[in-house]
């Protein structure tokens, strides 16, 4: 029974209510900036994703050269604005595919040599 005495009257050392206090506000506020860090990296992502853009300028170049659109021609499908143009620059003549995001307002374009089918 004494030793039990001795073991219950030995001070446990602890943090003051003021160290736990700033120990936590310091995390808070490390998990804070990594949350809007990750946040800014992740709609930066998607804001310059343009994968589907460039398969859609690929699907159109498919399309002329297996001569499956009526040029020139501009229409919205989904959330893109998509036009072909026939360009001439310095005698040479090119048509100009172009798809562009309504809401990114991010745009993608090719320039492919025009050629006439007989």
């Amino acid at each position: 029974m004494g030793q039990l005495k001795t073991i219950f009257r030995k001070k446990i050392r602890a943090s003051s209510l003021t160290e736990v206090l700033i120990a936590t506000t310091i995390l808070l506020v490390v998990f804070a900036i990594a949350l809007t860090t990750l946040n800014n990296i992740m709609i930066g992502t998607v804001q310059k994703d343009t994968q589907q853009m460039h398969t859609q300028v690929e699907k159109l170049i498919y399309q002329y050269r297996n001569e499956q659109l009526k040029l020139p021609s501009a229409y919205k499908e989904d959330n893109f604005i998509i036009s072909i143009q026939k360009i001439t620059q310095n005698k040479v003549t090119f048509m100009e595919f172009s798809v562009t995001n309504t809401e990114t307002k991010k745009s993608v374009q090719k320039k492919q040599l025009y050629y006439e089918t007989d």
